[in-house]
């Protein structure tokens, strides 16, 4: 009994140390391609910057291939977390908020949006020319690209539901303009320190309206939205 249970309790910790490496490692490319881009950095910067050896870097990811596909499937999961904690805060606000603002920072909470920092951005974008140039990575790309539209699709009905809102337009369609929007959002960072997130809460007052039986959803208080700014 006593010679089975001690492996169990060993190995626990050691599996929490490769994954708080493993996400150091990522973390560090991140920085690192933001910088060098993917093509431009090495490992051994990688790993340098995450404070490793190559070792622990080919213990985890065979190739830099891989290493790019782990992070984009990180932001996959990241989003789920982003949504649930943008609803929730949406809720919370919306007694104290115009519609505009809060529907805005829904959004932005969303990782697929939230990407408003220089490096973030950098990152990115490196993460999309890499993904583009290698064949092997296009297949899983257009997979996290799929993922990240339905995830946004749903983020967006729950959220304008809540609210009282609904879109004046297909959804599909609402999704590319405000895409587009924050593309634009994404390009600024990339050269200014502050972000301006107006034109985003412009373009979901000019695609949205009331709900036709004018309340919010369950959990808002079931009061009719208010859309000034």
């Amino acid at each position: 009994m006593s010679s089975t249970a001690t492996p169990s309790r060993t190995a626990a910790p050691v599996s929490a140390r490769r994954a708080q490496t493993r996400e150091r490692l990522m973390a560090a490319a991140t920085t690192v391609f933001a910088e060098r881009g993917v093509n431009g950095a090495s490992v051994e910067e990688v790993c340098e910057t995450a404070g490793f050896t190559r070792g622990a870097f080919y213990s985890n990811f065979a190739d830099k291939d891989e290493l790019v596909l782990a992070l984009i499937q990180a932001d996959v999961a990241a989003q789920y977390a982003a949504a649930a904690s943008a609803l929730e805060e949406a809720e919370c606000a919306l007694g104290t908020s115009t519609v505009a603002t809060v529907v805005a920072s829904t959004l932005e909470r969303f990782d697929a949006f939230g990407a408003t920092t220089r490096e973030g951005v950098l990152a990115q974008r490196e993460l999309l020319l890499h993904a583009a140039r290698v064949p092997a990575l296009h297949g899983p790309y257009r997979d996290f690209l799929a993922t990240s539209s339905a995830q946004l699709r749903t983020l967006l009905a729950d959220a304008l539901e809540r609210v009282g809102l609904e879109f004046t337009l297909p959804v599909d369609l609402a999704v590319e303009m405000l895409l587009a929007t924050h593309a634009r959002v994404q390009n600024q960072a990339l050269f200014d320190e502050g972000v301006d997130t107006t034109a985003m809460q412009a373009v979901v007052l000019a695609i949205t309206r009331p709900r036709p039986d004018g309340r919010a959803g369950a959990g808002m208080g079931g009061g009719p939205a208010t859309r000034s700014a």
